[in-house]
């Protein structure tokens, strides 16, 4: 039994810990792994992205926890849903956008939870007992009525503006690199990014291509373009931030 965890509570708080011994009281033999505690606080499309990206790499079976929940204690649902074999334990706000398929469930089962139920840590009262008793062996149908109208915010794709293309920004990792959402078969044999009124017109295979110090393109691991400065942080030298607009322009 695998349960994951994807927040944005940072580990400075115990939120995390609390979490974890709710889900141990439950089930003692299941294997819990940190996906990040470091999402922006309040950024569902890079709870969204993040989840997309790495819960394919866990066996079938295995339940996450997802929770960037800004509308915690109010009328959001919280849910739980079930894809590609995965079981998925998260705020009704379009976190679970990229992974959502038809089988959802607003959790209403109070048998399954703390017996205290707190307005600010649903994390702990409602999402970890269930994420818990899911993987248990707990029926993915007893945790509530099925819902069709979930929320789906899908991850944005790049738009065309005249003779460019327009992307964004969905991420910026620990080492600085600008994740985008933008794919290789955006770019053509000859392009040019502009980011920050810095022109990037390489693309490399790997890190080690660049010389220190060079900005260039690279497809990522996700398999979005991702910009990068060799030996530094892209992101800290050319002030960029998520949501950031990027201009892709291709010649013939």
């Amino acid at each position: 039994m695998i349960i994951t965890l994807t927040t944005d509570f940072g580990l400075a708080d115990p939120f995390v810990g609390i979490m974890k011994g709710v889900i141990l009281g439950i089930t003692p033999d299941v294997h819990l792994v940190d996906i990040t505690h470091d999402i922006r606080s309040y950024d569902i499309l890079e709870a969204a992205f993040l989840i997309d990206s790495t819960y394919r790499y866990f066996p079938e079976g295995t339940v996450h926890i997802v929770i960037v929940d800004p509308g915690v204690g109010s009328t959001r649902r919280p849910m739980a849903a079930a894809a590609q074999g995965h079981f998925f334990v998260a705020p009704d706000n379009g976190v679970l956008s990229p992974v959502l398929q038809s089988e959802a469930y607003r959790i209403t089962n109070e048998s399954l939870f703390l017996n205290f139920v707190s307005q600010t840590f649903h994390g702990r009262d409602i999402f970890a007992p269930v994420a818990a008793h899911l993987a248990h062996g707990t029926p993915i149908e007893s945790v509530g009525p099925r819902i069709l109208d979930f929320i789906k915010k899908p991850l944005p794709k790049p738009r065309t503006q005249g003779d460019k293309l327009v992307g964004i920004v969905l991420r910026i990792d620990k080492f600085g690199n600008i994740l985008t959402n933008l794919r290789l078969d955006h770019l053509g044999p000859d392009f040019t990014i502009q980011v920050a009124g810095l022109a990037i017109t390489r693309l490399c295979s790997n890190f080690s291509e660049a010389e220190p110090g060079e900005f260039f393109a690279i497809e990522g691991s996700t398999g979005f373009i991702e910009l990068a400065l060799n030996q530094g942080s892209a992101a800290d030298r050319l002030n960029v931030e998520r949501g950031a607009e990027i201009e892709v322009e291709t010649r013939i």
